[in-house]
């Protein structure tokens, strides 16, 4: 058994070190050390990281790695800018595979917005910036990561969130959501060739999906939501997940289900 830090964390690593070759390194890590391995921590690999994470090969994946808060730039550039930089990128979802960043005694949690919060682990973090990727297969695969740092010293543009655009009205009767296929008539899962006010089922939740893609979030094949089976238009786990992670970010109900209220936040109000 071998194991690996996920790629977009090396890539970090690496960038880090190209832009600041004189920076100091001795608080950097990855794997965890002998006190890691008694509790569940990003530090450690799959098999002590997350038990109930598995990718079914022989190379467990570390998901964190830590940063020396020692940059020595003759510019001046500190790593309280790195993070604000990092922060902001994973907030507007360019690095949409950050789970967490914690530095000098403060958390930025995908959970909270990464807004700030004081962090309340024994340690503060003060000598190095924690940086925490997903535990999903689709974050452990990222390559290709440009982590932003040549913007530092100038202000960071934050991509533009797309404009709702013309609304579209919720294709089912009342009461019918696009949903699992066994829970009968109400639930439109796309199996069974409906057509609802000139589109099949199908059409209809990939139509959504589209809607969703071209206001920023990542769904699709090979993406971050939908990762399998894309766009298919087929009600399942991963439109269940894709679902409710949207409904999360418009403070709705999480039941999963793409409902009137949850088709409509799509094309009207403002996403993150």
């Amino acid at each position: 058994m071998t194991w690996t830090v996920v790629p977009n964390l090396n890539e970090a690593r690496d960038q880090l070190d190209k832009r600041f070759p004189g920076r100091d390194t001795r608080s950097d890590g990855s794997i965890g050390d002998t006190a890691h391995q008694g509790y569940p921590s990003s530090h450690n690999p799959d098999r002590t990281g997350r038990p109930e994470y598995r990718d079914g090969d022989n190379v467990d994946e570390v998901r964190a790695r830590d940063f020396d808060a020692d940059l020595n730039d003759p510019d001046g550039v500190t790593m309280e800018q790195v993070v604000q930089l990092w922060v902001t990128l994973a907030r507007s979802g360019v690095l949409w595979w950050v789970r967490y960043i914690i530095f000098n005694g403060r958390i930025w949690h995908r959970r909270y917005d990464f807004t700030t919060r004081t962090y309340t682990g024994s340690n503060r973090h003060t000598t190095h910036c924690h940086v925490n990727s997903d535990f999903t297969q689709a974050a452990d695969t990222v390559r290709g990561t440009d982590w932003r740092l040549d913007q530092l010293g100038a202000p960071v543009p934050v991509p533009p969130r797309p404009a709702p655009g013309p609304a579209v009205a919720f294709p089912l009767p009342t009461g019918h959501y696009f949903g699992p296929r066994e829970r009968g008539n109400r639930s439109v899962s796309g199996y069974y060739r409906r057509r609802f006010r000139g589109r099949t089922d199908r059409q209809w939740l990939a139509a959504w999906t589209r809607q969703l893609v071209r206001r920023g979030w990542p769904a699709g094949k090979g993406r971050r939501y939908l990762r399998k089976a894309g766009a298919d238009g087929l009600y399942g786990p991963e439109y269940r997940d894709l679902i409710s992670a949207f409904q999360t970010d418009q403070g709705l109900k999480r039941d999963g289900l793409l409902g009137r209220k949850t088709w409509d936040a799509a094309y009207r109000n403002p996403v993150t």
